[in-house]
């Protein structure tokens, strides 16, 4: 958030657990409009293998908000659903 606030695109990542404190922490920086990228909680039990998966749907994104290309919405979830949601188990 710092590097934003001189200027600089950044990518700033939040699990959907923090999102409401990640839109707190931009605003009390002074960054309402701060784009953040929201990937889906947990991630600790993620495999290596579903984390590559998880980076993968999240490089377009983040290409976006390093380029400015494109609307940039107040924040994005990643197009990903949870393995443990996918198998009917609560994440």
């Amino acid at each position: 958030m710092y590097l934003e606030k001189r200027g600089v695109p950044t990518s700033t990542v939040v699990s959907t657990a923090f999102l409401t404190h990640g839109h707190l922490a931009a605003k009390n920086l002074q960054l309402d409009a701060l784009p953040l990228l929201v990937v889906p909680h947990p991630l600790n039990d993620l495999t290596p293998d579903e984390v590559l998966a998880l980076a993968r749907s999240a490089y377009p994104i983040v290409i976006e908000q390093l380029t400015g290309q494109g609307k940039q919405a107040l924040h994005t979830k990643v197009d990903y659903v949870h393995p443990a949601s996918r198998k009917g188990v609560a994440a």
